[in-house]
């Protein structure tokens, strides 16, 4: 058994420790599941999709989630579903979003789709590293203030080319014709904003809404934070940009009478992710367990 594997299985054992564990605490009283995906293989997120359904969730579309916000009152259980970046495997997706009659958002990052590719993609490219140094390397170039970064990353796309893994902007666009899902902003560039100037944040946010309002045709109202970096201040811009409800990734439960509609917890099943595992993300049992040296709790 290969090291990946074997960490897929340990995860998945204590996943289902934790969710035999939820059988003796008393259940939270939140309806609201507001989950997100990245990459996600059909076979995974059709099993979520699965579950939701099978244990009476309605997987509703973000202009009805804001209805309930306004409302401040729910009868049903409820599920949000987005998804960040825009990998062009999203596609896979659209068939079992068809077949259950449910509804996804997908968050754009605007440069990729016009280069092809995300500027994490091109790190390590070329260089004996490995997996923890890569990451490394991610972390240091997210912290470059905004000139800093984008000259790096200019740097890093240099005479490499790599095969395309985002939506065209025909696929897009296409997409964003879809009854079933809603496009949303996520920055021009996928920068981390927290600790950029306030010029830097206006223009990932207010560019890319206007280039995806004219590449679709349609109002973008809805976004979500690079990294779920977020602060005070991005909340009020992104008002002030003319989103409605902008995604975080704080893992918190939501309560429709007390919900911040700029700053919305998100609980994240990661790509790889096993479906114990997701489910006690999904249910926000995994996120109030200490990292311990063999799980990540990413």
């Amino acid at each position: 058994m290969n090291e990946r594997r074997y960490v897929h299985y340990l995860r998945e054992l204590f996943a289902l420790v934790l969710l035999l564990f939820k059988l003796f605490i008393p259940a939270s009283k939140s309806k609201i599941l507001s989950i997100y995906f990245h990459n996600p293989s059909p076979k995974l997120f059709e099993r979520i999709i699965n579950y939701l359904i099978d244990n009476n969730y309605t997987i509703i579309s973000l202009k009805q989630f804001n209805d309930i916000i306004d409302n401040k009152q729910l009868n049903e259980k409820i599920a949000v579903i987005t998804i960040d970046d825009g990998w062009q495997n999203n596609l896979q997706l659209l068939e079992i979003v068809r077949k259950y009659k449910v509804f996804i958002t997908i968050f754009v990052t605007t440069s990729a789709i016009e280069q092809g590719n995300f500027w994490w993609e091109y790190v390590g490219i070329g260089k004996n590293q490995n997996k923890a140094s890569i990451k490394r390397e991610i972390i240091r170039i997210k912290k470059l203030n905004a000139k800093a970064f984008y000259f790096e990353i200019s740097n890093l796309k240099s005479d490499i080319t790599i095969d395309r893994s985002v939506l065209t902007r025909e696929e897009l666009i296409k997409l964003s014709k879809n009854p079933f899902v809603t496009i949303g902003s996520h920055t021009v560039s996928h920068i981390s904003l927290s600790n950029k100037s306030f010029e830097v944040k206006k223009n990932e946010l207010l560019d890319s809404k206007n280039t995806l309002e004219m590449w679709t045709g349609q109002r973008i109202i809805y976004f979500s934070y690079p990294f779920g970096d977020y602060t005070e201040e991005l909340n009020k811009l992104a008002k002030e940009c003319g989103y409605k409800l902008c995604f975080t990734c704080e893992t918190s439960n939501l309560y429709s009478n007390r919900i911040d509609r700029y700053s919305i917890p998100r609980r994240c099943v990661n790509d790889n992710a096993g479906f114990f595992e997701a489910l006690s993300k999904i249910h926000g049992i995994w996120y109030k367990i200490k990292e311990l040296p063999w799980v990540h709790t990413n």
